[in-house]
């Protein structure tokens, strides 16, 4: 008979085996919503810095339904980041954040147009920052 030492050791290796493998798998296995918007962003860029306070001050997160990942500090959001490039054909020269996945299969990249796009979901009017009727 197994000293029971012997199986708490070897029972115990197991878990933390099969543990690992299911959170490694499961890390790059989460599906990508294609009708979500998701909004990317880099802490301490500041672009993204720009953007995110015209998001706050407009309140578009109360007008626009969209999630929000930064990736400089997060792999697992800069890898979703790279696939959502991908499937929008950006070349990584040409990928940088601020960075728009629209949920409509386009991507929008840099200031300009990740606030183009949020102010047109948002019915904001650029040329005098307000709602338009």
């Amino acid at each position: 008979m197994p000293d029971k030492k012997f199986l708490f050791v070897f029972g115990g290796a197991f878990l933390l085996i099969v543990a690992l493998i299911w959170w490694g798998l499961g890390e790059d296995q989460a599906k990508d919503d294609p009708a979500a918007i998701v909004y990317y962003y880099g802490e301490g860029c500041p672009h993204c810095k720009t953007i995110n306070e015209f998001l706050e001050e407009n309140k578009v997160s109360e007008k626009v339904s969209f999630e929000k990942k930064e990736v400089w500090g997060n792999k697992t959001n800069a890898r979703e980041l790279d696939r959502r490039a991908q499937a929008c054909k950006v070349s990584p020269e040409g990928m940088g954040v601020p960075f728009v996945y629209g949920g409509d299969g386009r991507c929008y990249i840099g200031e300009p147009d990740v606030r183009k796009f949020f102010s047109e979901k948002a019915g904001i009017d650029l040329s005098s920052g307000e709602k338009k009727e």
